[in-house]
């Protein structure tokens, strides 16, 4: 036996996470976890719909149409409105969802687990023609595999330059479409050893304010199905493509903890889904809780109110990430605190949808970017944020947010995402569409994923 192999009759790691995926059922998950899934799905809609309307992905679809002149196909470009493969489907949405900037987070493994893993489930339902229930119980394991990946290799693979929702979220999509396949261990396995050939994204966009960060889900989606696919057809990937010493955890991560892959899995604890948080307002995940902040101090004043100083309190390893008094452009405005403070602040309500270059423009949000200022506080909890807002009449107010809401642990109820998702879909999506795509992800259990897509194409051909 080599240093690399397993004893005889065990399992390596990444078998038993193939036998998790592959034997997950809906069953499986407790009734509040299901809920919880659900909603989800559909801020995960939401967001998709609205990304439908931003450049990105329009640039995206166009490309793919240039590309190979697709007429017909078993899944929806909901981009484009046209028939393709379920592939090219799965990227192109993917990269619609994720660029509006207020889809889920899964701070643990500093991923988006929803901008790649809902699309993939999407166009694999519509395909395969999936119950409901199996499109939940895909989108469980994919977020899974996404949020154990992060417990055994955060956080030195974030450290290191790479950006989990591209790298982790290429074995959540293809654990995801493996599911929704319907594949055995064995065909399971090899989809993920062929998602360690895949997985890619790195956070030079961070330089530049360039649009890879948004690829990233979409290349995630793109190849989590075609992973599944060829593996489908006996096409063979890695046992040990996870713990091998030339595997994914070695190569890029330091200090790898293999274990933690199969810690209590399959037992009675949280899955990784139920951990996941909705994020009610524009930003990265370290501006959720200032935002809020923002907007509960604007409850307590009359509109309109002047606004002449601001200060921000937030621990000092965030203060690395999202000090940037004076963004230049919309990715770089989308991680800054001042920046997304500045927005709620302005609007005197909480955007929850897209920007555009008119935002980053605008002089009143320029105007009030300048009178903030960022304070490093270790008193601060990492995730939160401490506002002192001072008002051209004298009068001051404070808000302290440590746990903002969208938190598991204050998570955004039924309500709170309906009401998010019918503002993302837009006004000229008729409100009987949107009532019909609430109602279907609500029973899930009794919806095909066809039906949900139609569902969604509808709603979105008003708004083309």
């Amino acid at each position: 036996m080599n240093q690399h192999s397993t004893p005889a009759g065990e399992r390596t790691i990444t078998e038993r996470l193939a036998q998790f995926v592959s034997g997950l059922r809906y069953e499986d998950l407790p009734g509040a976890t299901a809920d919880y899934a659900k909603r989800l799905l559909l801020d995960g809609i939401g967001c998709l719909m609205a990304g439908t309307r931003g450049g990105p992905a329009q640039r995206v679809s166009q490309a793919l149409a240039g590309m190979h002149h697709l007429i017909d196909g078993p899944a929806t470009n909901l981009v484009a409105g046209t028939r393709t493969s379920a592939r090219d489907a799965a990227f192109a949405n993917g990269v619609a969802l994720y660029s509006v900037g207020v889809n889920d987070i899964h701070r643990p493994s500093i991923s988006h687990p929803g901008g790649s893993i809902v699309p993939v489930v999407l166009a694999m339902g519509e395909w395969q023609q999936s119950s409901g229930s199996d499109m939940l119980a895909a989108m469980a394991a994919g977020y899974e595999l996404m949020g154990r990946l992060g417990a055994a290799m955060q956080p030195s693979h974030w450290d290191r330059g790479f950006h989990p929702t591209g790298t982790f979220g290429t074995f959540g999509c293809a654990a995801a479409a493996s599911r929704l396949f319907e594949l055995d261990e064995q065909h399971t396995v090899w989809a993920l050893g062929i998602a360690g050939s895949q997985a890619s994204g790195n956070q030079s966009f961070h330089t530049d304010g360039s649009l890879t960060m948004i690829f990233h889900a979409g290349h995630a989606a793109r190849n989590g199905i075609e992973a599944a696919a060829i593996a489908a057809q006996g096409f063979t990937g890695p046992h040990t493509v996870f713990e091998d010493p030339r595997g994914f955890l070695a190569a890029a991560s330091d200090g790898a903890r293999p274990e933690r892959l199969v810690e209590g899995l399959g037992g009675n604890g949280s899955l990784a889904i139920a951990d996941t948080s909705f994020r009610p307002y524009y930003g990265c995940t370290l501006t959720i809780a200032a935002s809020g902040a923002a907007a509960d101090i604007l409850a307590r004043r009359p509109r309109g109110a002047r606004i002449e100083t601001v200060e921000v309190r937030v621990h000092p390893d965030s203060v690395k990430v999202i000090d940037d008094p004076a963004p230049e452009t919309l990715l770089a405005a989308r991680l800054s605190i001042q920046f997304n403070v500045a927005l709620v602040l302005q609007r005197w309500s909480v955007l929850i949808g897209d920007i555009d270059e008119a935002d980053l423009r605008h002089p009143d949000i320029r105007r009030l970017m300048g009178v903030i200022r960022v304070v490093p506080d270790p008193s601060i909890g990492f995730w939160g944020s401490a506002l002192k807002v001072g008002f051209a009449d004298g009068a001051t107010e404070s808000c302290t947010v440590e746990l903002p809401k969208g938190d598991p642990a204050n998570p955004m109820t039924w309500d709170d995402v309906e009401a998010k998702f019918r503002e993302l879909a837009g006004e000229r999506c008729p409100r009987a569409s949107t009532d019909r795509i609430v109602a279907a992800v609500r029973g899930m259990e009794t919806v095909r994923g066809d039906q949900l897509v139609a569902l969604i194409l509808d709603g979105l051909a008003g708004t083309r």
